[in-house]
């Protein structure tokens, strides 16, 4: 069952929506130009990983960039934490603008390169879109997962997540990809876990 936005949390994306469009005429963030691009190829892309997040979990956005899916899912899960985390100065100073003026109080942003090992701590749900192949983002997570921890990564073609999945270790993890209604392009989930 797909969950619906609230009044508050469609207001609250309204203004993260329009903010992010005048920030991006002098600061080239994404290459969104309309209200409805952004809504339609970044919000509704987004949505669907509210559907496997429930509350009180500590959640960590691998490439927040112009913060999608992290700045959606701090304003649709306000009782969980999310951590983005986010390379670019540029991007990070918005994030933090974001976070601000829509007074996310469960937001923090993280200005650094992710690497292996590294002193992140641990986190119950890791998230991204777009961001490496699968096999890379375990390897750079590795230090921060728990044994219950779960990836929920947005992808696109599901033969290329096929030819992904060979390359991770079936015996540590279990997967399942979950399709997306079909919009313009190909999406799907890939819901990660360790296997018990």
């Amino acid at each position: 069952m797909s969950k619906v936005f609230t009044g508050e949390q469609e207001r609250k994306i309204k203004a993260f929506i329009n903010l992010a469009l005048e920030f991006n005429k002098t600061h080239n963030i994404f290459s969104r130009t309309s209200y409805k691009e952004v809504y339609e190829n970044d919000i509704l892309d987004c949505k669907p990983l509210d559907n496997h997040i429930n509350g009180n979990k500590n959640i960590l956005d691998l490439g927040s960039g112009g913060g999608f899916p992290g700045i959606l899912l701090s304003i649709t899960n306000p009782s969980n934490n999310i951590s983005l985390l986010e390379s670019n100065n540029k991007k990070c100073y918005f994030l933090r603008k974001i976070s601000h003026e829509l007074n996310l109080k469960n937001t923090t942003v993280i200005n650094k390169t992710i690497y292996e090992n590294n002193q992140l701590g641990s986190f119950d749900i890791i998230v991204s879109r777009a961001f490496a192949t699968i096999e890379k983002t375990i390897n750079l997570t590795k230090t921060n997962t728990h044994k219950s921890t779960k990836y929920l990564l947005l992808k696109g073609k599901e033969s290329v997540i096929k030819k992904e999945l060979k390359d991770i270790d079936k015996n540590k993890f279990r997967y399942e990809i979950i399709k997306q209604e079909a919009g313009l392009k190909e999406r799907n989930i890939v819901l990660l876990k360790n296997n018990e």
